[in-house]
């Protein structure tokens, strides 16, 4: 499929990679000659140095055989008008990232006042809105450093960071006590490797463990082999910026209205405009990372400190004054990927990327209708795929051990009407199943020549 990606940036890198390693025909265009010269070096495919949003530009990149166009750039309006103009040239499918939540908080409005549907955009994607959903995930499961629904929420994925307090460590996993309706999918050691497991392998400290199974059984699982019980009741945001204001509109909105929220934010006109949309959260004004604030008894006290200032030093600095202050649980936005190995040396383990949030989130639009969500793991280790498996895939009616998969790819759990199923290699595939698909990135491609009909077109 030809897709046409505006914006090579961290996001439109991203997709370009995952576009191409899972055999689709993709350009990039961007307006920097720096970037695209660079871009022309790493990337194996054509890039293209212009403005997306001119037709003359489009037409380089061939947009009368585009199946597909994403625009990715820094600008709401060049993703906007890029897009209108690919759907005037029949382009199917169009996606615009557009940064300001207002306008993407709602499927009908956009920056312009425009309706979605005036504009003729099929998918907006708003990644402080994005990043903030998952860290809310992590706030009410704080065992996991990752976390992803699947199956209408029946199904989990976590990954959790292995401590040497578990009962977990150096024990062959096929005599961990594991509950019933879950699966250890893959085990990332400490220096790097990564193993699909065996019931022989053990579980070491510092690993980082993946596992698949029902809602019901993960905080079961989580607690044996996370080591720890931990709750979440204060939260401390430091940034009052789009991603803070979001995660705060949406902790104000959970259930758990015993959830106590902070605001810290620098500047005095932003703790106004969010005193005025929050009801719930105390806003407070001040230096994230001046020591006065991390002297506070309130500080130490707090379960859980989100910083996303929106500067990835100032998130560093603020994450090792957290540390030191004694808090329990630091999750901490990072942009740029080159800082992962610094955030690693501090040992602060719980990073976000908005980056990868976004790309994932866009990537599930690339593949045949039948897949449901795709989910980039935040390592890029591998990847988790939900699909409905039609009448005519070519497992239907197999078992999984005759079903001939790639090592690499594993059915990590399968929902038949309301059931979780954790399946082994007598379950028989049938029609209609939801389907939890781990796969490592080389053989990613492979996924639809066995999930999805053989005849099958894209469309969107």
């Amino acid at each position: 499929m030809h897709i046409i990606i505006i914006g090579g940036g961290d996001v439109g890198q991203e997709l370009a990679k995952n576009l191409f390693k899972e055999g689709h025909d993709a350009v990039v265009v961007d307006k920097n000659p720096e970037r695209v010269k660079a871009l022309n070096e790493e990337l194996d495919f054509l890039i293209i140095n212009g403005n997306g949003a001119n037709l003359d530009v489009l037409e380089k990149a061939k947009i009368k055989s585009a199946r597909m166009l994403i625009a990715v750039t820094e600008s709401d309006e060049v993703n906007i008008i890029a897009c209108m103009i690919a759907k005037t040239m029949g382009v199917p499918f169009v996606v615009a990232r557009v940064r300001d939540p207002e306008s993407a908080g709602s499927i009908d409005v956009d920056t312009r006042g425009l309706t979605q549907k005036q504009a003729s955009l099929d998918l907006i994607i708003s990644p402080e809105k994005a990043v903030a959903e998952e860290i809310a995930k992590m706030v009410h499961f704080p065992g996991a450093v990752e976390i992803e629904y699947f199956a209408n929420g029946r199904v989990m994925v976590v990954a959790i960071n292995i401590s040497d307090k578990g009962e977990s460590t150096n024990r062959p996993l096929e005599d961990l006590p594991l509950p019933i309706g879950c699966i250890i999918l893959g085990i990332r050691r400490s220096e790097g490797e990564f193993i699909l497991p065996g019931g022989e392998d053990t579980i070491r400290p510092g690993d980082k463990v993946y596992v698949a199974g029902s809602s019901d059984a993960m905080a079961e699982a989580t607690l044996l082999l996370h080591g720890e019980k931990t709750r979440v009741k204060r939260v401390i945001i430091l940034g009052g910026g789009m991603i803070g204001y979001e995660l705060a509109s949406i902790l104000e909105s959970s259930r758990r209205s015993s959830l106590i929220t902070k605001i810290i934010e620098k500047s005095e006109e932003r703790c106004d405009l969010l005193n005025r949309k929050l009801s719930k959260t105390i806003v407070l004004q001040g230096n994230e990372t001046e020591l006065s604030f991390f002297n506070d008894e309130e500080f130490a006290e707090a379960d859980l400190v989100v910083a996303v200032t929106g500067e990835d030093r100032t998130n560093i600095v603020a994450s090792v004054m957290c540390q030191r202050a004694g808090v329990k649980k630091i999750i901490s936005e990072v942009t740029r990927i080159d800082y992962k190995r610094i955030y690693s040396a501090l040992d602060i383990t719980q990073i976000i990327n908005p980056h990868l949030i976004t790309a994932s989130k866009i990537l599930q639009h690339t593949h045949k209708e039948n897949v449901v969500s795709l989910s980039l793991l935040k390592d890029e280790v591998a990847e988790v795929m939900e699909v409905v498996l039609p009448e005519s895939a070519q497992v239907v009616g197999k078992k999984i051990a005759d079903a001939g998969f790639p090592r690499g790819m594993l059915v990590g759990a399968i929902v038949r009407d309301k059931e979780v199923i954790i399946p082994h290699g007598g379950t028989v595939f049938e029609a209609n199943d939801r389907l939890i698909i781990f796969a490592l990135p080389n053989v990613c491609s492979r996924r639809e020549d066995f999930f999805c009909r053989s005849d099958e077109q894209w469309s969107p």
